[in-house]
């Protein structure tokens, strides 16, 4: 073979020759550089050290033809190369180095001589180990290409969020590309995992090698968890969103705890990044809906990070067991900023076992989903007594004379032609307790409220004797002419226009609370409350079986709570959307207790 060696060699040399001299015709976009190549010495038995599968779709030389001197060249190469070595694995090390304090710096590099082609990306790993608060990062990438400004290089952390290091710099560039890089956009998150670069050349023409790179990263060691308290427990669960926080607007990241304990201690370190520390109002939610501040607008310009320790004590004895939120408010324009990452330690006892769930009613039920204030059928629980009747389930209130709250189920098969029927002296609800005062429709007479239905008449028109079950008093409130017939109207046309239109179920539940005065009726004694507000939450679900099952954190839910008076006939009932939650905070009732605890906790937060 080497007897032959220096005839292909100088016919290579020739071919680059040719392909360097004739360099001006090439069809490239980029401006050539006027610095001759290097081509071989003809003489020489060595294969020409330039020789590269470069451009292999946009040459062109006088002597042989377009694209034909890249493809000859490269034919010629594949014959006459030495037997490669065999490829040896990409070397990655990892090392930790204490340094003052409690400061340490990782370190970790990986040699993946990687090929970086054309329209493609090219990527490599380094795992870290160690579980650091990120402080600092520093990136060392070294990569041969024959056009630099062909390449973004990225970093990407084991979070999964990526940061751009280079971005199409350096024009031709000197064949290498080497540069350090400190991006401060990972300061907070955890070091532990697999940190990603990500190579992508963007034009054509050229290709080049991911030759090595390092990483080194310097951080703190979390917070020791708190001790148990009284022979407790402690769970400690992280998040980084690193989300944005924006001007006027709320933001918001969970974290689920899955173990039933009684909290006696709770502890938030909160890491946030913002041009002005005292926009922000940072609050805790816990799985019930009840929500301490943590951070009041403090702090002034600061120094960029928002970095802080709470203990609120608010939370203790509440069960653990649920989503607990951040809440990250900004008050503020001008300034906007990430919510890096926040983790949860709740430190508690075990509570005792929870005894098995009674098996739910069936589909259909008005409280298939739950019973809001746990309301029952025990004459002694007078405020909140369980009423069951065809058409609907209530708690009703004795001290009010009026429900709580109305529970139904409504579809297609409800809604048909049946007349609107009327109040008269068999709306009286003779099945209450004996002793209890029973409203009759004539304790409204006069009273300048509408006699407000709950589960609507409109609701119940498939036959006469359903339509009657809806002007039972224990369905009714006093509510005032213009939120009865004007926006409360609407809404409940709205529900029914889904169950017709579309073919949905619908579980509502409407109550009232508040007390802006009373009715005293006929002889006196009635003694009916005038609720302030009224509401309702609404679920629909497209019709069919095993209900329970097929709802789901993406159900539809409504929620409204609407003002009792007059001077809103003619508002959109829209206005009134609130979430479950601001409902369960108003009333103390909590839905949706029959649904997995994940499900009850996103679908408290819809509504609007």
């Amino acid at each position: 073979m080497s007897r032959i060696g220096n005839p292909f060699a100088a016919l290579i040399s020739r071919l680059q020759r040719a392909r360097v001299e004739d360099q001006s015709i090439a069809p490239r976009a980029r401006t050539q550089s006027a610095t001759p190549q290097p081509v071989a010495d003809e003489t020489t038995n060595q294969r020409p050290a330039a020789f590269r599968p470069v451009s292999l779709d946009a040459a062109h030389t006088a002597r042989v033809g377009f694209n034909q001197a890249d493809r000859l060249r490269a034919n010629l190469s594949a014959m006459f190369r030495p037997t490669a070595a065999p490829a040896m694995p990409a070397a990655v090390t990892t090392a930790a180095t204490t340094t003052a304090g409690a400061t340490q710096t990782v370190t970790g590099s990986a040699a993946p001589n990687a090929a970086i082609r054309d329209f493609q990306a090219t990527t490599s790993s380094i795992a870290i180990n160690d579980d650091l608060k990120t402080t600092g990062v520093r990136v060392d990438v070294n990569i041969a290409h024959s056009y630099a400004s062909d390449l973004v290089v990225k970093l990407r952390s084991p979070e999964g969020r990526e940061v751009v290091l280079r971005n199409r710099e350096g024009g031709r560039g000197t064949g290498t590309v080497s540069f350090t890089a400190n991006p401060a956009d990972f300061n907070g998150v955890s070091t532990k995992g697999n940190w990603t670069l990500v190579v992508e050349d963007r034009a054509g023409g050229d290709i080049g090698t991911l030759r090595n790179w390092s990483l080194a990263l310097t951080g703190t060691r979390p917070a020791t968890e708190p001790p148990p308290v009284n022979g407790g427990r402690t769970v400690t669960q992280t998040a980084t969103p690193n989300a944005a926080i924006r001007d006027l607007q709320t933001t918001t990241s969970t974290i689920a705890i899955q173990d039933d304990l009684k909290a006696t201690n709770v502890r938030v370190d909160v890491n946030i990044a913002h041009t002005y520390a005292s926009d922000l109002v940072v609050k805790l939610r816990s799985p019930q809906g009840q929500e301490v501040t943590l951070r009041n607008r403090e702090g002034g310009r600061g120094n960029g990070t928002v970095s802080f320790t709470a203990n609120p004590s608010d939370f203790n004895g509440i069960d653990a067991k649920g989503e607990w939120t951040l809440i990250v408010e900004d008050r503020e324009r001008a300034d906007v900023g990430t919510l890096r990452s926040w983790s949860l330690s709740v430190t508690g006892t075990e509570r005792a076992p929870v005894p098995p769930r009674p098996t739910p009613p069936p589909d259909n039920s008005p409280l298939l989903l739950g019973n809001p204030s746990n309301a029952t059928t025990d004459v002694r629980n007078e405020n909140n007594y369980l009423v069951v009747r065809d058409q609907f389930t209530a708690s009703y209130s004795r001290a009010d004379a009026k429900p709580n709250w109305v529970a139904w189920h409504t579809d297609q098969s409800h809604l048909g032609r049946e007349a609107r029927g009327k109040f008269d002296e068999n709306s009286t609800d003779n099945q209450l307790p004996e002793g209890w005062r029973r409203i009759t429709t004539f304790d409204y007479t006069g009273s300048g409220y509408d006699r407000g239905h709950h589960l609507p008449s409109a609701d119940r028109t498939a036959s006469r004797e359903a339509n009657n079950g809806t002007f039972l008093m224990t369905n009714v409130i006093p509510q005032a002419p213009d939120n009865n017939q004007g926006p409360w109207e609407r809404m409940e046309r709205y529900v029914r226009d889904q169950i017709r239109q579309n073919d949905m179920e619908a579980y509502t539940v409407m109550g009232s609370y508040g007390e802006i005065g009373r009715i005293p009726g006929q002889g006196g004694d009635a003694n009916i409350a005038i609720p302030d507000r009224v509401w309702k939450v609404v679920i629909l679900i497209p019709r069919g079986d095993n209900d329970l099952e097929r709802i789901n954190r993406d159900t539809q839910v409504i929620a409204v709570d609407m003002p009792n008076r007059q001077g809103i006939r003619n508002e959109n009932w829209e206005n009134y959307r609130v979430s479950v939650t601001d409902i369960e905070r108003a009333t103390g009732h909590q839905f949706f207790t029959n649904l997995p605890p994940d499900v009850q906790a996103a679908l408290r937060e819809k509504g609007r």
